[in-house]
Formats: C-alpha cells, structure tokens, sequence
C-alpha cells in the first residue's frame, strides 16, 4: 500500500511508504515473492482484487497466476501510486485483465460477493484494527472465497556481525515505540504483525485459515536493491527521536550500516534473516436457519349479524 502521507524519509529521500521505496523492497525481495504467489494456488480465470495494491508490483505475478482469462482489480488509497500502477501495466500483456479503482480496505469499489479472491499484501501492519477491517472484507468474497494476506514480522529479524545485546535493545525499542506512537499524533503501525495475522482471520470470521511462512536470507555481497533495503529499514528503527534508546545505541547501530568504514554490509561474512508470513482464510458465512411451528389458535365464532368475506 501506498500513502499519501509520509511516515518518514531516510537519508536517500525515501519515505517508507512511498512508490520509490516500495518499488526497491519488492525488486530486493521478487524470488520470495513469486515462490509466494505459486504457493497460493491461485484459480485459472478467477476473479481477485488487489487491496492495496500500491504501485502494483504484485500485478504481473497475479496475472501469470490467473492467466488470460482472469481478472485483476487493484484498489488503493493514494491515487499516485494508482497512477504509477497503470502506467506500468499499459504497455503488459495483462493490460486487458487488470483496472485500478480508488478505494479502501473496508469499502471496496466492487459489489457483495464478487470476488474469488481478495490479496492484501504488506497493508496490515497499518490497520488499527485488522480483525474489524478482514471482516468488513469478507462480504465482497463470494460463499468459499479466499482472502490471502501478506505480511513482516520484525520479530523475526536477525543480523550477523552486529552485537546480539544491540540488536534486541533496538528491535525491543521500535516495539514498544509502536505501541505508543498512536498517542504521540503518529499513525498506527505494527511491524510485528505477521505472525498475528492466523489468529486475525480466525477472530474476523474467515475458516480453515492456513499459515505459511517464508524465510529471507541473504548473504554479502547484496544486491543494490537490498543493500537500500537494509539501509532504509536501519534508518527506520531509530527514527522519530527513538525515545526508549540511548544516544550511543542509535549511533551504534546506524554506524553498522551507513559507515564507510566499519559498515557490517561490507563484511564477507554479513548474513540477513528475516521471515514473512502469508495468512489464508475462506468465508463462509453461517446463514441462520430459520423454523416454523404450527400454531393453532382458536378464533371466536363470528357473530350472525357479520358476513364472511372469501378473500
């Protein structure tokens, strides 16, 4: 997903959700991401909706998946990143398939039970109330429907070369800083999500909910693309003032990445792990029956002077 707003913009100008970031996270991560995609088992010819779809970078992945004769509707809130998102399909073979419609998450463009498939992927870790916005979602699947989430969990991040003790300090403080933001005039956000998103589905109505996850590895040298990844993410864990980190741990941790010297990327022995679930659920929602009783009731006897109308 895209914002209009920005949450924060590291040294390179990069606001964390904005198009030019997001475009670098997905081409740092596009092996997983496919492996993701084949995974789903997606329906030939099916129907799926995009939420969040951002400057569609999963667009071409969904459309391999569903082929020719699917369709493709990405919804997002920021029109610039909708712009974007046709510009780079204009030109594709699945231009045919796909459309982009402003909307939100809990009010999508489309009519009740509509969608085979409605795929939401790093939109969640944003939502105040994710189990209220995946039900709010679940009447514009048709009865068996799919929704498929995607998401991190920085939980799971882990650094080597880079003291152990320095690494928990920062990740413990992001954590309770994103616990607290909301009341400091700041968005929400929860980059722990991932692995709340099962638990999420089951509280927000979905059924057989399934979880599989995905471990990111990558080793020296980087790639350009995650090499800005890591960077910006860096960047991101001390930023906003990092009120529950000392001074010398903030310049610590940026030195491990941003130094020219004693930056942790250079080194041959420099590994990065992180993990990534992807969340699925079917709605099913329970009509209630209803029952009859046959109730006999004893109706007085009309009086001589009335007539019985036949109706």
């Amino acid at each position: 997903m895209a914002a209009n707003s920005i949450i924060y913009v590291n040294e390179y100008g990069l606001p964390l959700n904005a198009v030019e970031w997001l475009e670098t996270h997905h081409e740092s991560k596009v092996v997983e991401r496919r492996q993701m995609i084949r995974d789903m088992h997606l329906p030939t010819g099916c129907f799926i909706v995009d939420a969040g779809c951002g400057p569609g970078l999963w667009t071409p992945l969904l459309a391999e998946a569903i082929g020719p004769s699917g369709r493709i509707l990405g919804v997002d809130i920021s029109a610039e990143a909708l712009v974007t998102a046709q510009r780079r399909s204009a030109d594709a073979w699945y231009r045919c398939i796909v459309q982009y419609k402003l909307g939100t998450m809990e009010q999508l463009p489309i009519q009740p039970c509509q969608a085979d498939v409605i795929f939401s992927a790093n939109v969640s870790q944003y939502l105040p109330d994710p189990v209220k916005t995946f039900a709010s979602m679940g009447p514009y699947l048709k009865r068996g429907g799919q929704l498929i989430v995607k998401d991190i969990d920085f939980g799971t991040l882990r650094f080597s070369a880079i003291d152990a003790g320095l690494q928990a300090r920062v990740l413990q403080a992001r954590e309770r800083w994103e616990q607290e933001r909301v009341e400091h005039g700041l968005s929400f956000e929860d980059s722990w999500v991932g692995s709340k998103l099962a638990w999420y589905l089951r509280a927000a109505g979905f059924e057989q909910v399934q979880e599989r996850t995905y471990k990111i590895v990558r080793r020296y040298p980087l790639t350009p693309a995650f090499r800005t990844y890591l960077q910006g993410i860096a960047e991101w864990f001390v930023c906003e003032g990092a009120p529950y980190l000392s001074d010398a741990d903030v310049r610590a941790w940026l030195q491990c990445f941003l130094d020219e010297k004693q930056n942790v990327l250079e080194q041959e022995d420099f590994v990065s792990e992180e993990t990534e679930y992807v969340v699925s659920g079917i709605w099913n929602p329970h009509i209630p029956t209803r029952t009859y009783q046959d109730i006999s009731i004893a109706l007085p006897e009309p009086a001589e002077e009335l007539q019985c109308c036949a109706i």
